[in-house]
């Protein structure tokens, strides 16, 4: 019998997520939407999802991960996942299409929609 340690391999996926506990819903997506990457936060307009203008609209969450883009570069017929309850990296979180980072504005918009950036 030969033993034989040969090593380890650990597998670990970039996550925003923070913590265990998450509510992860799927939303339809406006269409003609570009710029919807993970941790991009969100508001629903006609019950779609789209990116926030300001840091002062009403976010109803953060996108989970990057919605797909059609051939023309935009959103069509489109699905996102977003965290609508949980603790998520704050480092991870923006929003508009340029990827404005996070403000503390938008830090208290998200925690009363029950969704905590954490640093």
């Amino acid at each position: 019998m030969v033993k034989a340690n040969i090593g380890s391999v650990t597998l670990e996926e970039k996550t925003l997520l923070s913590g265990s506990n998450h509510i992860v819903v799927s939303y339809p997506v406006k269409d003609g939407i570009k710029g919807l990457a993970a941790g991009t936060a969100v508001k629903l307009d006609g019950g779609k999802v789209e990116h926030l203008a300001a840091d002062t609209d009403d976010a109803i969450g953060v996108l989970y991960k990057k919605v797909e883009l059609d051939e023309s570069g935009k959103t069509k017929d489109a699905s996102a996942l977003v965290v609508i309850f949980g603790a998520v990296k704050k480092s991870s979180v923006s929003y508009t299409d340029a990827g404005t980072a996070c403000t503390e504005q938008l830090v208290e918009k998200l925690r009363k929609n029950g969704v905590y950036t954490i640093n």
